[in-house]
C-alpha cells in the first residue's frame, strides 16, 4: 500500500527568453522543462504530448520541439508592437502517482520586469487542478508585445513559470474523464419518449439504441440541455462523434451568402469569413480547444431532394457518395444533423419522422418533426454542408418552416456555425441547463 503522504514535486520549469530586440521586430525564445522527483513509491512520469500553434498575430513560429519528452521549446518571431503568440502544450501524468496544482509561481513577478510592453500570460490552468494517472492537461502560454508600445525594447526579459504538485489522493477521478466521456457517462438516455429531451445512442439507421457501440451519440427533443459557455456565449452540442464532441452557436450569425459562385465549400467566401475573420474573433481559450477537423462533403442529387429521409442525406455525407473531404475548424451543420435531432411527438413518432422525407417535413401532417426538433429556427433559414451534386450554384438549407430545399448560393441564408472540439476537452462544470451551461476546460 503506497504511503500517502503528501510529498511536494515542482515538476514544470517553463524559461522564455526575449532576445535581439531591434527596430520592428523581436525574437523570442521559450524553453518549458519538467522536472520530477518523487520519495513515494510509485512511478513518476509526466511528459509533453502536444506542443502547437493556436493563435499567430504578425508571430512566426521558427522552430519548436519537445513531444514525448520532458523539454519543449520553440522560437517564434514577433514583427511590431500588437504582435502575439499563443501556443498549446498538453502534459500527460503517464506514471502512477496522482497529483494535484497546490501553486503557480513566477508569472506575476516576470510580467513586472524590464521591457513592460512585453507580457506573458498562461491560461487553462489553475491551483486545485488534478493530474491523476492516465489524465492530460492542455494549458496555453501567450506572449504579446503591447500594441500601445512606445519604443523598442532594447533588453531581455525572461520567465520562470513553476507548477508546484503534491501528490493527490485519486479522489478528482471523475475530471479525467473528457466531455464526451463525461456526457456518456451521466447524461446518456436509453429512450426518449415523443416531445421528450435528452442524450441517445444512434444505430446505423439513426434510430434509438440501447448498444455498446452505437454508431453515435445525438441530442434530440424540443430542448435538450446540452447548451454549453463557449466563446463567451452558448453554443449547443449536436452530439458525440468518434469521441469528440459537435458544437452549433445556439444563434445565428444573420443571412450570409454561400457564394457569390459555387458550391465549393472550400472555396467560398463563407468558409473564408469563417476559418479567418469569425475565427480569429473567438476568444483564446475557445479557439485552443477547436478541433482542426477533416469534414466529409457530401453532395445530393437535386432531382431527389423531395425523396431523401435523413438518412439517405447521412448516406451522401459520410459515406463512399461523399465527394470531397475538408480539413478546417469551422463549418456548418448537415441535413442529417437536423433530421436526426427531432423526438417526434404524439401524432407522429420518431421513426414515421425518420422515414419521412426531409423536404416534407414542412407539411401539417408531421408537425411533430420540426417542433420537437431542437435545431429547427422558425424564425431563420439555415445554411447546411451538404451541395447539390448536379448544380454547381446550389446549396441545401433547412427552411423556417421546417423542410429542407435547396437555394442559389449567392442567396443570403442563416448561418450558425458548427465545430469539432478537440478529444482532450473537458467539461468542469454546469449541468447543460441555458442558465447552467456546461463549462468546458
Amino acid at each position: 500500500m503506497l504511503n500517502r503522504k503528501k510529498q511536494k514535486i515542482i515538476i514544470v520549469s517553463l524559461c522564455a527568453l526575449i532576445i535581439g530586440m531591434v527596430v520592428g521586430y523581436a525574437s523570442l525564445n521559450q524553453l518549458l522543462n519538467i522536472n520530477g522527483v518523487s520519495g513515494i513509491s510509485g512511478d513518476f512520469k509526466i511528459e509533453f504530448t502536444k506542443i502547437e500553434e493556436n493563435t499567430m498575430v504578425n508571430a512566426t513560429t521558427i522552430t519548436k520541439g519537445g513531444v514525448g519528452s520532458t523539454t519543449a521549446n520553440f522560437t517564434v518571431d514577433l514583427e511590431k508592437p500588437g504582435s502575439s503568440a499563443l501556443y498549446d502544450l498538453t502534459v500527460e501524468n503517464k506514471g502512477t502517482l496522482d497529483a494535484v496544482l497546490t501553486s503557480i509561481e513566477g508569472l506575476d513577478e516576470s510580467n513586472l520586469k524590464d521591457p513592460v510592453d512585453i507580457i506573458y500570460t498562461v491560461t487553462g490552468i489553475k491551483e486545485g487542478d488534478s493530474l491523476n494517472t492516465g489524465a492530460q492537461k492542455k494549458f496555453q502560454v501567450q506572449v504579446t508585445w503591447k500594441a500601445s508600445a512606445t519604443s523598442i525594447p532594447t533588453t531581455s526579459k525572461s520567465l520562470i513559470l513553476k507548477l508546484n504538485y503534491e501528490q493527490g489522493t485519486g479522489s478528482g477521478e471523475e475530471e479525467k474523464l473528457s466531455a464526451s466521456d463525461y456526457l456518456i457517462k451521466n447524461n446518456l438516455n436509453t429512450q426518449v419518449t415523443p416531445t421528450e429531451s435528452g442524450l441517445v445512442a444512434i444505430g446505423n439507421n439513426g434510430e434509438i439504441v440501447d448498444s455498446t457501440s452505437p454508431r453515435e451519440y445525438r441530442y434530440i427533443g424540443p430542448n435538450p440541455d446540452n447548451y454549453v459557455h463557449f466563446n463567451n456565449e452558448l453554443w449547443r452540442i449536436i452530439g458525440i462523434f468518434n469521441g469528440q464532441l459537435k458544437l452549433i452557436r445556439k444563434d445565428s450569425l444573420g443571412n450570409m451568402e454561400y457564394n457569390d459562385y459555387g458550391n465549393d465549400w472550400g472555396a467560398s467566401s463563407l468558409s473564408t469569413y469563417l476559418n479567418a475573420e469569425y475565427l480569429q474573433g473567438i476568444d483564446h481559450n475557445s479557439v485552443s480547444i477547436i478541433d482542426n477537423h477533416l469534414w466529409t462533403i457530401g453532395g445530393v442529387d437535386g432531382n431527389t431532394t423531395s425523396e431523401l429521409i435523413a438518412q439517405s442525406f447521412y448516406e451522401s455525407e459520410h459515406g463512399p457518395d461523399a465527394m470531397l473531404e475538408w480539413s478546417g475548424k469551422i463549418a456548418l451543420m448537415y441535413p442529417s444533423d437536423y433530421g436526426f435531432a427531432t423526438s417526434g411527438g404524439a401524432s407522429t413518432n420518431r421513426n414515421t419522422c425518420l422515414g419521412t422525407a426531409l423536404y416534407s417535413w414542412n407539411n401539417a401532417g408531421v408537425s411533430d418533426c420540426k417542433n420537437n426538433n431542437w435545431l429547427y429556427d422558425s424564425l431563420n433559414n439555415q445554411w447546411t454542408f451538404t451541395s447539390n451534386s448536379n448544380y454547381i450554384n446550389a446549396q441545401y438549407y433547412v427552411l423556417d418552416n421546417g423542410g429542407i430545399d435547396e437555394d442559389y448560393v449567392s442567396y443570403p441564408q442563416g448561418v450558425r456555425p458548427t465545430l469539432y472540439l478537440d478529444p482532450s476537452a473537458l467539461i468542469t462544470s454546469g449541468t447543460g441547463t441555458e442558465t447552467d451551461p456546461f463549462i468546458l476546460g
